[in-house]
């Protein structure tokens, strides 16, 4: 997507374009440039035609407005832009995790071992009489599988909690409701701001983007086009709604107050692309500290199931 936007701002015409595509694409996506290009040809807008990208719906949301306000180019950078940052972040996620991965996955390994092979040789050298209560079933033939794979389970269970969790609940979660807002108010700037600027009214931008969005952002736009309708200033609206960011917010009530409300909320557009770069780095480095003090507690607890059994076993030798 990125080489195809690049062509077309060099004046290149969309054919041109992605015949350059199909002789030059990687192997893997030509069905996909081909799959563009008949659409294309067939009459559909660049919005339906770049659907078998598979782009996020919010994404597709705002590729349609670019179709609508008859400014695609200007969308679709503001599509390539999110896709990019979304890219650099798992690039950097994954640069910082790849280490305590590799530990967390060794210590696993480790512990494996040690359950399958020491652990039982230990609990031999002790008398099962004398054992506590809680270690006696440990001395099971089959109880050694089941103390290997204990971390693999707890894994795959906090695996499928965690995809299972529902996105209402972490939305709500303090850290995470800053970069929706600053999400929520980025798209909110490209959406209205591309349709006033192209030369609709306030009412038209909300009744179009009201029929063309789903979900969280489809409720935003009806209650402040309800309203607007009437009579309430749309700067108290959006502040009632508590989802768009104070700054743009005050924004929306000076450039309606200058006639300007189209370009400024462009212009903001671009602050909050990289207040949401800024904000999401600094999570990230959150991370990192996590993840190491998650192998901190996977060490010690290590250690601690290494040291008792040998303790227990020194008890049981004769002297």
């Amino acid at each position: 997507m990125n080489r195809f936007h690049r062509l077309l701002e060099k004046g290149i015409s969309t054919k041109e374009a992605l015949d350059i595509l199909i002789r030059f694409e990687e192997p893997l996506l030509i069905p996909v440039v081909h799959e563009i290009q008949t659409r294309l040809q067939d009459g559909h807008r660049l919005s339906t035609a770049l659907e078998p990208l598979n782009l996020p719906i919010a994404l597709q949301q705002l590729l349609k407005v670019g179709d609508e306000t008859e400014r695609p180019l200007m969308i679709l950078k503001q599509v390539i832009r999110l896709l990019d940052l979304e890219s650099q972040m798992k690039k950097k996620f994954w640069k910082m995790a790849r280490y305590p991965i590799v530990l967390a996955v060794s210590l696993m390994l480790l512990f494996m071992f040690y359950s399958l092979y020491v652990f039982p040789s230990l609990l031999e050298l002790s008398n099962p009489d004398t054992l506590p209560g809680f270690v006696r079933p440990l001395s099971h033939p089959n109880a050694k599988y089941g103390i290997a794979f204990l971390p693999f389970a707890g894994v795959l269970v906090l695996t499928l909690l965690f995809r299972h969790l529902p996105i209402e609940r972490l939305v709500q979660l303090k850290m995470v409701q800053k970069i929706v807002r600053l999400y929520y108010s980025y798209l909110f700037t490209i959406e209205v701001g591309s349709f006033i600027d192209a030369g609709f009214s306030l009412e038209e931008a909300f009744r179009a983007l009201e029929k063309g969005q789903t979900g969280k952002k489809k409720q935003m736009y009806r209650v402040l086009h309800q309203r607007q309708q009437r009579g309430q200033p749309l700067s108290d609206a959006m502040r009632d709604e508590k989802i768009i960011d104070v700054e743009t917010v005050g924004l929306v009530h000076i450039a309606r107050e200058s006639g300007d409300l189209g370009p400024l909320l462009l212009e903001q557009a671009t602050l909050l692309h990289e207040a949401i770069e800024d904000e999401v780095e600094k999570k990230l480095l959150l991370v990192e500290p996590a993840l190491y003090g998650g192998l901190t507690v996977m060490t010690g607890t290590l250690f601690l199931i290494l040291y008792y059994p040998i303790q227990l076993a020194i008890q049981q030798l004769p002297f």
